[in-house]
């Protein structure tokens, strides 16, 4: 990924503290954001939408 954007939203405060703390040392909180993103992305249901709307890299 060349270039990044800011992405913002909310989220509850346990779900924050939840993955704050699981957050792996040699990752920054954007980089597993930006992984869990991807991993919801990748899943069957996304992928027939994204494939619906042509919506492919």
């Amino acid at each position: 990924m060349s270039e990044k954007k800011e992405l913002r939203g909310y989220v509850s405060p346990e779900l924050n503290r939840l993955f704050r703390a699981v957050v792996v040392k040699d990752k920054n909180l954007s980089d597993r954001i930006a992984e869990a993103l991807e991993d919801w992305l990748n899943k069957p249901e996304n992928q027939e939408l994204i494939k619906k709307h042509n919506l492919g890299k």
